[in-house]
């Protein structure tokens, strides 16, 4: 529904301010750019709630690009004569500044999954290492369409030679569905059902593109239904595992929820550094708790699948456990998922220290 969101609010934005931006372009140009820096060296904790949520939820995840890139992907088949007209003056300026908001979910994941998939490439599942190579391919195709976005130098090519290369965008909105698909199916295998309708949104849209393309272009109907298919091939598989994935979290949920509660209601541990186990958002989180004189000392994350943006938040609860020396804390809102996965963990290796 983030998206939903970030199509309305670019929709307004470009409303109402379409005249200043075509006048003074640059300006909003170096806007965003000044945006993207200050979210990328903007301290992890501490910000206030919207700002944060801003940060982490609308810019670093590529929410508000992504909903950008759509309507610049959108432009030229939406059957709304205004809206069209809207998205066909303005595309050039949205794709700018939609490749330069690019750079803040470039820098903010690709500081660790860039550096995993070249350096350690073992620490990255399937989906994570497909989405990172898909990105850089991604970003190959974006650096000459957003050169050639600048009017200065948009003026200077050949208009055939132009408008040739600015077909390669097609490629890249094909890579961008895939992208989504492949990142938002890690929390969907969990069980996270709410990302599967973020998916949706997607598809939705997508389908509704190639729908509108095949009605405008006769001789690409054929092109656009096999698109359609292979978006449902993709998407339905994921569907179906995130409904199954639902299922099987609830069960360890509540069989997690059950050691938790059982381990908070004995007072006495043996001396030593325990290990256990539980569901994180996306994936195993396993923790190791050490326990000095009959007390909890010490907690540390030793492997988790989650990304250091939940864990930064869900880390709080470490503190609380080991003050209250007992489970029963409450998740830490923005990463419950996360907090619960290391309260859950907590528990099962204090199950291995009990006198």
């Amino acid at each position: 529904m983030r998206l939903i969101a970030c199509l309305i609010t670019v929709l307004v934005f470009f409303y109402l301010l379409e005249k200043p931006i075509k006048k003074h372009a640059p300006l909003f140009y170096i806007a965003t750019i000044i945006i993207s820096v200050l979210s990328v060296l903007a301290p992890k904790k501490g910000l206030p709630f919207v700002i944060d949520y801003l940060v982490k939820n609308i810019l670093a995840r590529g929410t508000l690009a992504g909903a950008l890139f759509i309507l610049v992907m959108v432009a030229s088949v939406c059957p709304a004569a205004k809206l069209r007209g809207l998205l066909l003056r303005t595309r050039g300026e949205m794709a700018i500044i939609a490749a330069l908001l690019t750079l803040i979910h470039n820098i903010s994941y690709g500081k660790n999954y860039f550096v995993a998939l070249f350096t350690k490439i073992s620490d990255l599942d399937a989906p994570r290492i497909f989405a990172a190579v898909l990105s850089l391919f991604m970003i190959v195709l974006l650096i000459p369409l957003t050169v050639t976005s600048f009017m200065v130098i948009r003026k200077k090519m050949n208009p055939k030679k132009w408008k040739s290369l600015q077909r390669l965008s097609y490629l890249f909105y094909g890579l961008l569905f895939i992208h989504i698909s492949m990142i938002f199916s890690i929390s969907i295998a969990k069980g996270h059902l709410s990302t599967l309708i973020d998916l949706t949104v997607y598809v939705i849209i997508y389908i509704a593109y190639l729908v509108c393309r095949a009605k405008k272009y006769e001789k690409q109907r054929v092109l656009c239904i096999l698109f359609m298919v292979l978006i449902c091939a993709l998407y339905i598989p994921i569907a179906v595992m995130g409904f199954k994935g639902s299922k099987t979290q609830k069960e360890n949920v509540t069989t997690e929820e059950n050691v938790s509660t059982k381990a908070s209601s004995d007072a006495a541990y043996k001396d030593g550094t325990y290990e256990g186990s539980a569901t994180g958002y996306s994936g195993q989180m396993t923790v190791s708790v050490t326990v000095s004189c009959c007390k909890i000392s010490e907690i540390n994350i030793v492997d988790t699948g989650d990304d250091e943006e939940y864990l930064i938040d869900a880390k709080d609860v470490i503190p609380q456990i080991i003050e209250k020396q007992s489970t029963e804390v409450d998740a830490v809102s923005g990463a419950t998922h996360s907090s619960k996965g290391i309260i859950n963990a907590v528990a099962k290796a204090l199950e291995s220290a009990k006198e």
